[in-house]
């Protein structure tokens, strides 16, 4: 075995030219694999990025709630229901809309030269001030860096027409930093403008993005309901926050069995399930990722195996000798298969390097949360290599036809 792979070696360095030619198409091939499946990764995260940062063992929607972009009203009163059930320790409420949002007047290296007032759509997600530190994570990786901040935000949040912006928010929706200073202004240059009416940022917090929205918003109750009119005393999610020995399953089954039909309660397992089926089965982003996967890998499979091919019919001779001074047919087979391996290898490495810096690109700019992971390093490894490898399978033929009788 380790002397087919030595010939494997040798093979490559003596055919360099065709061999740097194999190498490219498969980075390239690599490269494009490490993309449709980051992307893809991508989509599962930000379908449930919302759902990460809040706190709660289980979550209340209506009955008609369909994923983020779709999500309905139900009466407030099933909160108080939910907070009388065994088990359960605290309920809070979450608001969440879409409204019109004025993109700034004035262009900067973080806004878009052609945004000038244009109008776009903002989500909103509003909670009782109060109850923010208990609502979102907090922590290094939470929405709020620390309990005072969390603290802090809610004291803004107190004040009427204030809101806080995502700093992850798209660069054309205008920067935290840049509406601070114009609501510092006593006479702004270019004032907020929510759902044609002025507004206030006041603070920031920090959340993401996602295909539902492109930038995000954090106010009160009260100043939802004056800015986006929901019908009165209604909510979109209840948080319902566990005993730390209480039977999860148990009592979500216990809650959906005595509230009325026009709410359905979830686990986190199944609320984050349900999300990530919808957008990665169900939408054309999530099907066309997939299927772009697939096709990269069937393009790869016949790049490489047209090289090698090519490369092992201009080589026959050489197989030829191979059989003759006394090698079987599974050792010529070995060396082809070995040519494939190192061919992954050589193409794999660069790919992975340029995939970092796609990965960094898309996350930067826009606003896509691809990270090389573990699995996705795997994944991508598996997957090379085993396009390379059948691609050397299906050449294999060629080798067994090379008969030492044709050297005479």
């Amino acid at each position: 075995m380790m002397y087919a792979a030595i010939w494997a070696v040798r093979h490559l360095q003596h055919r360099g030219r065709r061999t740097l030619t194999a190498v490219a198409g498969i980075a390239f091939a690599a490269v494009l694999i490490f993309l449709e499946i980051g992307f893809l990764e991508g989509v599962n995260r930000t379908a449930t990025l919302l759902f990460d940062q809040l706190r709660f063992d289980l979550l209340v929607t209506s009955s008609e709630y369909q994923d983020l972009s779709r999500t309905a009203a139900f009466p407030r009163q099933r909160m108080i229901q939910a907070a009388a059930a065994e088990g359960v320790v605290a309920v809070y409420p979450l608001s969440m809309g879409f409204a019109q949002w004025r993109m700034p007047r004035r262009s900067g290296w973080l806004t878009s030269p052609t945004s000038g007032g244009d109008i776009g759509s903002i989500a909103v997600l509003a909670v009782p001030p109060e109850h923010i530190p208990f609502v979102f994570r907090i922590g290094p990786d939470g929405v709020f860096p620390s309990l005072q901040a969390a603290e802090q935000a809610a004291r803004l949040l107190s004040r009427r027409q204030t809101f806080l912006m995502d700093q992850r928010s798209k660069p054309e929706y205008g920067s935290v930093d840049y509406w601070l200073e114009q609501c510092r202004r006593s006479d702004p240059a270019d004032p907020v403008v929510f759902n044609d009416r002025s507004a206030l940022i006041a603070g920031s917090f920090t959340l993401g993005t996602g295909f539902c929205w492109n930038a995000l918003l954090l106010t009160s109750e009260s100043t939802f309901s004056e800015y986006l009119f929901p019908p009165p005393e209604t909510i979109h999610f209840a948080l319902i926050q566990l005993e730390s020995t209480a039977d999860i399953e148990a009592v979500q089954q216990q809650l959906q069995a005595a509230l009325p039909p026009d709410v359905h309660v979830w686990t986190r397992a199944a609320i984050t399930t349900s999300e990530r089926n919808y957008w990665v089965r169900l939408t054309s982003v999530g099907q066309f990722l997939t299927v772009a996967v697939l096709l990269v890998v069937v393009v790869g499979i016949i790049f490489v195996y047209q090289l090698m091919a090519a490369d092992i019919r201009a080589m026959l001779p050489e197989y030829a000798t191979i059989k003759a001074i006394g090698h079987s047919p599974a050792f010529a087979a070995a060396v082809v298969l070995w040519q494939a391996v190192f061919l992954a290898v050589l193409g794999f490495v660069p790919a992975w390097g340029c995939a970092l810096l796609l990965y960094a690109l898309a996350r930067d700019y826009g606003g896509i949360p691809a990270s090389m992971t573990l699995p996705i390093l795997a994944m991508v490894a598996c997957l090379t290599i085993g396009m390379c490898l059948l691609s050397g399978l299906l050449a294999l033929r060629k080798v067994h036809r090379a008969d030492p009788a044709d050297l005479f």
